[in-house]
């Protein structure tokens, strides 16, 4: 179950104030780790390029798209080959796209989609704090397979999964 807070002095009674909310692309972050040859952690960040939310009922609907053409793990050749045909292939494919579809914040537990490379795939957010004051602030982790995607196997040195970290800031957009 998330944390879930609000302006409310009653925590118990806390509840996010529905409406729309534009992602602010700035303080937003996704980061990411996966293992490499089985031995040692890479880790990055993929920037948050756009992204929208409607909160309504206790369920959210959203979407967002992460710029894979800035993927940054810190080294150069290897960003480089995480952005070429094999992974993400970003000439032609240069965002990852997010959405969900009415999810129950309540549940702790949100399906989303994830295309990448064209490719979708479904994925689970496990919602781990949820704050409403002047922005919205949600924090979520996933565990991504790669396999659902079309990029070189993980027998090419980079494991199967990826291990994302998500903290999102969206500020109202006055669009109810």
């Amino acid at each position: 179950m998330p944390d879930i807070q609000s302006a409310s002095s009653d925590p118990a009674s806390a509840t996010i104030p529905g409406g729309t909310y534009a992602i602010d692309t700035e303080r937003s972050t996704v980061t990411f780790r996966a293992k490499a040859f089985g031995l040692m952690w890479v880790r990055g960040r993929i920037p948050v390029r756009e992204g929208s939310i409607t909160v309504s009922g206790g369920r959210i609907t959203g979407t967002g798209l992460l710029a894979a053409d800035r993927i940054d793990t810190a080294l150069g050749p290897r960003d480089w080959h995480l952005r070429s045909a094999h992974y993400l292939h970003t000439d032609k494919h240069p965002t990852i796209e997010v959405v969900i579809d009415g999810a129950d914040l309540s549940s702790g537990s949100v399906p989303c989609e994830v295309t990448v490379r064209g490719a979708t795939a479904p994925a689970q957010l496990q919602l781990r704090s949820i704050k409403a004051a002047d922005t919205l602030g949600i924090t979520a982790e996933t565990t991504v397979d790669r396999t659902a995607y079309p990029m070189l196997g993980p027998w090419a040195g980079v494991s199967r999964r990826a291990n994302l970290a998500i903290t999102l800031v969206a500020r109202p957009t006055g669009n109810g």
